[in-house]
């Protein structure tokens, strides 16, 4: 019975080409969408879960923290038995490292990848498996690195790394160990470099991890015996650190601190004060679930429409059956089976859509989806059974829709319907059109919010920079800062040069406050005295930095001289901020600070976060410098500086940036959500457009008598085509008007996550309708005009 049942339904499949085809082809894009989405779901909830600890492994977190001084994470782990191991790492970010082989020290090479401070508890807290090398203590000694595989290819070619020295900060680093590096991981580690290192390498620096000038925070991982209760070991961690939170050991008091989990950080981890790593967004993730879903969706309404619109070619055929002695089962049984037939094909020609197109779509997502890993047996199992489900619930409604009437009624073709009346496939046609729609106003957003981001005035030039972080390890490193200033500013390609601690676009470090009694947090920007003319930045009140350079010896005065932004004044409700003193907890101490001027707010951080109070100082470490060049030739000015970088630091190597590419790298996500929705968006539509060209043509043949007499009793094609193309528009009409209320909802919700944006107006709508209506009609126009020509 079941090769019987076969055999009729590839026949039937066979007969109705047409229908066949835009059922195959749009259920096709529909698992396909579904099944790209579903990677990148999967792919982005799969961060972290290679550590084989996973569910054990806690970040200590103090207020809005990701780091902490290491001090605090030792003392825990020496005072409760629940936690079996700690370990810290303190990244640099992306920076330079070297290897001059002994034989060809000329032969320089070079990798600029993310390099790790880290413990030698780190590969006990951990699962990052040694491929290579020392396995017990790679990073117990100073001087000692371990390399990812793709590190050691870059850097050592075939040649066997273990034992050879990479040069970081200036230092000679012995490679110990190769690992493999973790596919999915917050955590952006290339080289991890001994924490042991630290005194060694700054020996004139304030190292005492457990003294009140602690110069490095860590992140903090603990991680936690097997069974151990997250909310009571978060109690006692705060019960404990009580003894040391205190302002006595290290200067930041810290309100509460938080055990957050490690499959946490990815999507939750972002926090305000010395944060690093990846993260993603759940928000992001929710949304192109719902649009998957939507996707297969509007595949399912599609075969749902055409089934029932074909349904009076098929009156006879169930009629016959019903007179021959089958039963409503049996009919219902053959009308499912056709179903699922198509569905088993449609998902054979999306698993070759996904096989071509990965690649793509690995591009457009920012992914390193890998097919492979998803080849076994319990997958096969849950997407044949996904798909066999499919097939039943798209052909349940079609299948009791065509043998809910009696065999009589069939023969007499009774299951026809008024063209003018209501009918659930109008309402399918509607619900598809209407999530087109939302689809469409979605992208538009979106575009006109990455428009918005790229060219808003975030208060400063952006423009024409070029940043060139100096070295920090030589010991008259302020000289020769200066020393390079003033060996550019001889060049008249060169408009300025100011040094900073940091960048529009990067971390900048938070810290509490107190002022005339209230508690509070500030941004803390170092800035010399020449950064706000460089940057374009407007002083509206008092006077700027004191024109004065920083030196090695220097000695922090006091009181400090700084400037404020406005959020600050708004923040205190100042009236007359300049004169002013407040005072700050830093990791050199606390101080007072002078108020001598007021700058125009400006967006140091992405579009997402809003203008938070900050404060400039000229203090060291000011490393990165800031140059201003002309436009003429900006190729010939980076040679230039290039040769002055040379001049100065000799061999050290020589990288640059520029700053709008550094500012525009913090909307990377927002560009990738914006491009998945916009492909998504074109293929709703085309299945949207396949579905409504298939059924417009059954309508059409269904009224070919009707229009034979309108033409006979004098009707114009223009009204013919008026008339036909109107049955169909007027539920795009309400497809439009159903879905704007929604589309301005997610719009707004979608616009939510950043503190600054574009104000939305009509025209999107109006153009996101017109879209839609020139879609539809361009999809029907062929067909009704052939009918209103027809003879």
């Amino acid at each position: 019975m079941l090769r019987s049942f076969i055999i009729i339904t590839l026949r039937i499949l066979w007969r109705n080409k047409v229908t066949s085809f835009v059922n195959i082809f749009s259920l096709s894009i529909g698992i396909t969408s579904f099944i790209f989405i579903m990677l990148y779901v999967h792919h982005e909830t799969s961060y972290d879960k290679f550590n084989k600890n996973y569910e054990r492994i806690y970040r200590l977190e103090g207020d809005d923290y990701a780091k902490l001084p290491p001090v605090v994470g030792d003392f825990v782990k020496e005072r409760l038995p629940e936690i079996e191991n700690v370990a810290h790492l303190s990244g640099y970010g992306k920076v330079n490292v070297f290897y001059r082989p002994e034989s060809d020290p000329e032969n320089v090479k070079f990798t600029n990848t993310s390099v790790l401070w880290a413990d030698s508890t780190t590969f006990d807290v951990f699962t990052l498996p040694i491929v290579h090398g020392n396995t017990s203590s790679p990073l117990t000694h100073p001087f000692k690195a371990v390399i990812t595989e793709e590190t050691a290819e870059i850097l050592f070619g075939t040649t066997d790394p273990i034992g050879k020295s990479i040069e970081f900060v200036g230092h000679p680093f012995e490679v110990t160990g190769i690992i493999r590096k973790p596919e999915k991981s917050h955590l952006e580690m290339d080289v991890l470099v001994s924490m042991t290192s630290m005194p060694l390498v700054y020996p004139d620096r304030d190292l005492n991890f457990t003294g009140g000038n602690a110069w490095l925070w860590s992140a903090t991982y603990l991680l936690a015996a097997s069974g151990t209760d997250e909310k009571k070991l978060e109690q006692k961690v705060n019960e404990t650190l009580g003894e040391i939170n205190n302002g006595n050991l290290f200067d930041t008091i810290f309100r509460q601190f938080h055990l957050r989990p490690l499959k946490q950080i990815y999507f939750n981890g972002a926090l305000q004060n010395w944060d690093y790593g990846l993260h993603g967004s759940w928000k992001i993730i929710s949304i192109l679930f719902i649009v998957g879903v939507s996707m297969l969706t509007l595949a399912c309404i599609n075969y749902i429409n055409l089934t029932t619109a074909r349904s009076i070619t098929r009156t006879k055929e169930v009629a016959v059956k019903r007179f021959v002695g089958s039963s409503v089962a049996m009919v219902r049984l053959q009308l499912i089976l056709e179903s699922v037939m198509v569905s088993v094909i449609s998902l054979v020609v999306a698993l070759t859509l996904v096989q071509i197109f990965i690649r793509i779509f690995n591009d457009v997502a920012m992914a390193n989806i890998n097919l492979a890993e998803w080849n076994r047996p319990e997958v096969w199992i849950i997407v044949l059974t996904a798909v066999v489900l499919l097939g039943i619930v798209a052909g349940i409604y079609p299948a009791f829709y065509l043998t809910a009437a009696k065999p009589i009624r069939l023969m007499k073709g009774s299951l026809s319907e008024s063209p003018y009346s209501f009918s659930p496939r109008s309402l399918l046609m509607t619900f598809q059109f209407t999530l087109s729609v939302i689809l469409i106003i979605c992208s538009l957003v979106n575009l006109r919010q990455l428009k918005y981001l790229s060219h808003a005035d975030l208060g400063f030039n952006k423009e024409h920079i070029i940043q060139i972080e100096t070295p920090a390890e030589f010991k008259q490193e302020y000289a020769l800062r200066e020393t390079f200033r003033e060996e550019l500013l001889q060049s008249p390609d060169i408009l300025g040069v100011a040094y900073s601690a940091g960048s529009p676009g990067g971390l900048i470090p938070t810290h509490p406050i107190e002022f005339e009694n209230k508690q509070s947090t500030l941004d803390f920007f170092l800035v010399d005295q020449d950064y706000f003319n460089v940057m374009g930045i407007e002083i509206v009140e008092g006077r700027g930095l004191p024109q004065r350079r920083i030196s090695d010896t220097d000695v922090a005065p006091e009181k400090i001289e700084c400037l404020v932004n406005e959020a600050f004044v708004r923040e205190f409700d100042l009236d007359a901020p300049v004169g002013k003193t407040y005072y700050a907890d830093t990791p050199s101490g606390r101080h007072s600070f002078e108020i001598i001027g007021v700058v125009r707010d400006f967006n140091i951080r992405s579009l997402h976060h809003k203008i938070s109070p900050m404060n400039f100082i000229p203090a060291p470490p000011m490393a990165l410098a800031n140059i201003k060049v002309q436009t003429t030739d900006v190729g010939e000015t980076i040679h230039n500086l290039e040769k002055t970088w040379k001049k100065v630091y000799g061999d050290q190597f020589f990288t640059f940036s520029f700053l709008d590419e550094t500012i525009d790298r913090q909307y990377k996500n927002d560009e990738q959500f914006s491009k998945v929705i916009n492909w998504f968006t074109g293929l709703a539509l085309v299945i949207a457009c396949l579905g409504l060209f298939a059924l417009s043509s059954f309508t059409i043949i269904r009224r070919t008598k009707e229009i034979g007499i309108r033409k006979s009793l004098g009707a114009s094609i223009q009204s013919i085509y008026t008339m036909l193309s109107w049955d169909f528009l007027k539920w795009i009409v309400l497809a439009v008007v159903l879905a704007c209320p929604i589309s301005w909802y997610l719009m707004q919700l979608w616009l939510s996550k950043f503190a600054y944006h574009f104000k939305p107006g009509w025209d999107i709508f109006i153009i996101a309708s017109g879209v839609a209506f020139m879609v539809a009609l361009v999809t029907i126009t062929w067909q009704s005009l052939k009918a209103a020509n027809a003879n």
